[in-house]
C-alpha cells in the first residue's frame, strides 16, 4: 500500500472523514503534482490540498517533489455557476466491461478518478466528490441497484476507434456543451463493441469503485465493486450514445 503523508494543516483543512479518504487510495495512474511524472505506488508521496472558493482538490507528489501543504488556487467558475470540474491534470480512468443489469448484460464504461476530489460543503467539512456532483448537474441520475440501465444523458456523446493489434481503443467523452470529459485509450472486450454495435449506446458509471488493479477478465469481482458502490451511494450513472469512428477517422 502506497504511503501516503499530510502535513497536520493539511490533515486539519480535510477533517478526519476527508483524511481518511486521502489516505485510502491506489495511485496506479496518478501524475505528480510536482514532476508531472507517475506516481510509482510503492513511494511515498505527499498530499497537496489545492483550494479554489469551496472546492479542494486533493492532489498527490513524489515526497521529493513538493510538500504536503496547502495551495490557494483561483476559482474555476463564479459561486452561481455550475458545480466545478475536477482540477486540470487529475488523472481519469476508464474501464470498458459488460455488466449484468437484472439479467441484460450490457456495455459500460466506469470512470474513476485516481485522486478524489471533494466540494468542501460545510464548516463541518462535509466533503461531496466533485465529479458526481459534477455529472449529476449534467443529466445523470444517482444508481442504488444495478436492476436497469440508468436513463439516458442529453447531448453527451462518445466515440472510439476500432482497437489496434494490442486491443487497445481511443475514447473520447463529451459534455453537453462539447467539453471533453475524458479522452484517452480504453482496451474493449469483444462484448463491450458488440454491445455498442447493437444497442448504439454504453452505460457510463462515474464513482469511487476501485476496479484498479482487477485483472481484465475478473467479471464477478468488477461486478461486486459496482453493486458496493452503488449500494453505498458512490455511484452516479447515465447512457450515453456512442459512435464508432473506425481506423481511418482515428488519425484525423
Amino acid at each position: 500500500m502506497t504511503d501516503i503523508r499530510m502535513s497536520e494543516d493539511v490533515r486539519t483543512a480535510l477533517g478526519e472523514d476527508g483524511a481518511a479518504r486521502a489516505g485510502a487510495v491506489t495511485l496506479n495512474q496518478a501524475i505528480c503534482l510536482g514532476c508531472e511524472k507517475k506516481i510509482d505506488p510503492e513511494e511515498p508521496v505527499h498530499v497537496v490540498l489545492r483550494i479554489g472558493g469551496r472546492v479542494a482538490h486533493i492532489r498527490y507528489a513524489h515526497a521529493a517533489c513538493h510538500p504536503s501543504t496547502i495551495v490557494e488556487i483561483p476559482e474555476p467558475r463564479t459561486p452561481a455557476g455550475p458545480p466545478a470540474a475536477p482540477d486540470q491534470g487529475a488523472a481519469m480512468r476508464v474501464t470498458a466491461a459488460t455488466v449484468d443489469h437484472g439479467g441484460a448484460v450490457l456495455p459500460t464504461l466506469v470512470a474513476e478518478l485516481e485522486a478524489p476530489v471533494f466540494l468542501v460543503a460545510t464548516d463541518a467539512r462535509d466533503l461531496v466528490d466533485v465529479l458526481a456532483s459534477h455529472v449529476l448537474a449534467q443529466g445523470f441520475s444517482p444508481v442504488g441497484r444495478l436492476r436497469h440501465a440508468p436513463a439516458h444523458a442529453q447531448r453527451w456523446t462518445a466515440a472510439y476507434t476500432t482497437p489496434d493489434t494490442s486491443g487497445v481503443a481511443q475514447l473520447t467523452i463529451a459534455e453537453p456543451d462539447g467539453t471533453v470529459f475524458y479522452t484517452g485509450t480504453i482496451l474493449p472486450p469483444d462484448p463491450w463493441v458488440a454491445g455498442v454495435e447493437l444497442y448504439g449506446w454504453t452505460v457510463l458509471y462515474v464513482g469511487k469503485i476501485g476496479l484498479a488493479g482487477l485483472p481484465a477478465g475478473d467479471q464477478k469481482a468488477r461486478t461486486r465493486l459496482l453493486r458496493e458502490a452503488a449500494a453505498d451511494g458512490r455511484l452516479v450513472g447515465a447512457r450515453v450514445p456512442v459512435r464508432h469512428l473506425g481506423r481511418a477517422e482515428a488519425g484525423r
